[in-house]
């Protein structure tokens, strides 16, 4: 759980850094969320740890979709 933390923050510093230097565009932060996905999501694992790791991801989808620079 604590890497994937540390793997949102990193991707949100990228993403910001990105912005700020081409601006932003659709799909902003896409390819880093299915990035995640792939590497920290089992599909049909529904645990506990897994479903806290599905809204961690969750949530850094909703700071994509809504940041605005």
């Amino acid at each position: 759980m604590k890497s994937l933390s540390q793997e949102i923050k990193k991707q949100k510093t990228k993403l910001i850094k990105k912005a700020k230097e081409n601006g932003l565009y659709e799909n902003f932060g896409q390819n880093e969320i299915n990035m995640l996905v792939d590497n920290y999501i089992e599909l049909y694992n529904y645990s506990i740890d897994m479903n806290q790791k599905r809204r961690l991801i969750e949530s850094f989808n909703e700071w994509c979709m809504t940041y605005t620079g």
